[in-house]
């Protein structure tokens, strides 16, 4: 009779987390996690992927198509005078904050990488 050799460990696939959104399963504890980080999501690797993504960001419309306009008489079945009232919050008298702030707050968030 041959002996029989030893079993070879299953392959574990380190990109694999098994994430089952339907799962009871609590979470991992983030000092001690089943599988470790892998080594592109952390330390400069995540940083330089942040920073590229940031200047370099993802055409949207192309990811995402067009989006339809939303007609609310048509999702609620009635016309409300709220529907069509504009309120401060739509009112953009100035362009959005550029330069400095944006770029800081980036970089600040990376500090801790």
């Amino acid at each position: 009779m041959t002996p029989q050799g030893h079993r070879a460990p299953p392959r574990i696939n380190p990109d694999n987390y098994g994430m089952d959104l339907n799962s009871d399963d609590s979470t991992d504890d983030e000092a001690h996690p089943r599988k470790p980080i892998p080594s592109w999501a952390r330390g400069t690797q995540l940083s330089q992927a942040i920073i590229h993504q940031y200047y370099h960001p993802p055409n949207l419309p192309e990811l995402f198509g067009t989006i339809l306009q939303l007609d609310l008489e048509d999702i609620f079945k009635k016309s409300k005078p709220r529907y069509h009232k504009r309120t401060s919050s739509a009112v953009w008298n100035s362009p959005p904050l550029q330069g400095s702030r944006v770029a800081g707050s980036l970089a600040y968030s990376l500090k801790k990488y």
